[in-house]
């Protein structure tokens, strides 16, 4: 069984004694019940790692002596960052997890012509907070000690044209688009994922004259979180740590 592991993002090699944040202290105390002299990792979200033993495990804090550091699970050496047009509810938060699990390095909402007006506020920021705690509890869970940003909501207008040191693809489903090139592996691609109903022919022209690669997921029509699942798979598979 593996150890209970928590993120904090302030430790750093030397400290005796850590206090775990607000989130990490509740799951620690009211899910996994937790004693002191329980053995847990911690890790700084960075790639850190470090051994803990349980000191105070009370209602009003929460707190563990660090031990010696240890070797982490490595990180895919594909760079991957997801470009996905945010949905509304909690499909948002699956697609950040499951990314995070899948060996993600950033994740990035863009919003489209075609993105649910319950989505848009994401651009005003409503939503980063509890993202960025989604990828910090998705982090704990699947054993990295890298915890993937989240970076601000932007627009598919803003995005097109910023700078990226790597491969960039856009997912269509139109019938005839090719695959995933299996030649040249990347060491960094960034995946353009559209909402539902899919990219309007305008983004998708603005988006070949970016520089954008158009690639299909196969013949089937896939909903957007299912689509941003399969491609980080694919790109795993065929460049990253999955094959």
């Amino acid at each position: 069984m593996s150890l209970p592991r928590f993120h904090v993002p302030d430790v750093v090699p030397g400290m005796a004694r850590i206090v775990l944040p607000e989130h990490a202290a509740h799951h620690a105390h009211e899910v996994l019940r937790l004693r002191p002299g329980d053995s847990v990792r911690v890790f700084d979200g960075r790639g850190i790692e470090f051994e803990a033993i349980m000191d105070v495990v009370h209602r009003k804090e929460v707190a563990a002596l660090l031990g010696a550091s240890v070797t982490p699970r490595p990180e895919s050496p594909l760079r991957v960052t997801l470009a996905v047009a945010p949905l509304k509810g909690d499909r948002m938060e699956l697609v950040i997890q499951k990314a995070v699990e899948l060996g993600v390095a950033e994740i990035r909402a863009v919003v489209t012509i075609r993105t649910d007006a319950a989505a848009r506020p994401a651009l005003r920021g409503s939503r980063q907070e509890r993202w960025e705690k989604v990828a910090s509890g998705a982090a704990e869970q699947c054993g990295r000690a890298v915890v993937p940003e989240v970076l601000p909501t932007t627009t598919l207008d803003e995005l097109l044209p910023a700078p990226f040191d790597g491969r960039r693809l856009i997912f269509l489903e139109t019938p005839g688009v090719p695959g995933l090139p299996r030649e040249p592996a990347p060491a960094s691609v960034l995946l353009l994922i559209g909402p539902p109903g899919g990219f309007e022919e305008r983004e998708v022209e603005a988006a070949r004259a970016a520089g954008f690669e158009p690639a299909s997921l196969g013949p089937r029509v896939l909903r957007t979180e299912t689509a941003a699942v399969a491609a980080l798979t694919a790109a795993q598979l065929l460049w990253g740590d999955l094959g």
